[in-house]
């Protein structure tokens, strides 16, 4: 019999290789292939680990990861439809809307991003996060916009370099001058391909600050309202995944919707270095 870590470990490494073929055909039968276990055996060890069975998991996250597409690309519904394993679009749109209550179409034109249904990447070993809701006053920022497109679903584990590097060159400036300083993130559809989305950075000190900066910087606006509020710590790598897991797991359990306006990482640069970022994440958020 498994012990508690090696099942752990066996559900982690299938949910490893689920996760990077949710864009593939993938069945029970090629699941059960990759587990090296009966396909009885391994439905149960699933169950019993998780909570739910290994096909409603699959669909979900195939909704939601379809979900965040409408929003961050550009790409017509039947490409979205074929590209997480949906037959057609009308079946796409069938699934979509029992699971949402919105069809893709709809989904993808409201204001507000909904979020209560979509559903988190499976861990065993998460930890325990404290997100709350707050009400945040006005926030007058200044600073630099890094602005570049990626394909959709390349965002996290692939240009996660490319934030990391600029963080770290922000906090090596700003920790010289102040104990705290603000990354914005912005994401949007892409304009040189229907899959591409678009990510903006943004560099800023309190408005206060502007005269350690260079000129020619840009001024922003944080409105005042609800936010979610989220401590952090972690290396400049896990911005990105960190920022998935509150998209997928802790805004959907606030039972929140995604409002217009920047992500932010308000950091503490007293106790940040180049490798370990102290800060905490407001998000835009409403609720009923």
């Amino acid at each position: 019999m498994l012990s508690l870590n090696l099942k752990k470990q066996y559900i982690n490494d299938l949910v490893d290789w689920i996760e990077a073929n949710l864009t593939d055909e993938l069945n029970i039968d090629l699941i059960t292939l990759k587990s090296g276990y009966s396909k009885w055996h391994m439905q149960r060890m699933f169950k019993e680990m998780t909570g739910q069975t290994l096909a409603s998991y699959t669909r979900k996250r195939r909704l939601t990861l379809s979900a965040m597409a409408l929003r961050l690309t550009s790409m017509p519904l039947i490409d979205i439809a074929v590209r997480f394993g949906f037959d057609n679009q009308q079946n796409f749109t069938r699934v979509f809307k029992s699971h949402f209550s919105l069809t893709p179409g709809v989904y993808r034109r409201i204001p507000e991003m909904l979020m209560k249904d979509f559903h988190s990447r499976i861990s065993t070993q998460r930890e325990w996060v404290n997100a709350r809701l707050v009400e945040k006053p006005e926030l007058q920022l200044c600073g630099e916009v890094i602005e570049w497109e990626c394909r959709f679903g390349e965002y996290i584990d692939h240009h996660n370099h490319v934030v990391a590097q600029h963080t770290r060159d922000f906090i090596a400036f700003a920790g010289q001058h102040v104990q705290r300083g603000w990354l914005g993130f912005q994401f949007s559809p892409g304009t040189h391909s229907a899959d591409q989305q678009h990510i903006s950075l943004f560099q800023a000190l309190e408005s206060q600050y502007a005269d350690v900066l260079p000129r020619n910087v840009q001024n922003w606006t944080g409105e005042k309202g609800l936010y979610a509020e989220i401590d952090w710590h972690g290396a400049p790598e896990e911005i990105n995944a960190f920022t998935a897991e509150i998209y997928y797991n802790h805004l959907p359990a606030l039972g929140v919707a995604r409002r217009p306006g920047k992500d932010l990482l308000k950091l503490d640069l007293k106790y940040s270095t180049p490798d370990l970022l102290q800060g905490t994440f407001y998000i835009p958020v409403s609720v009923g």
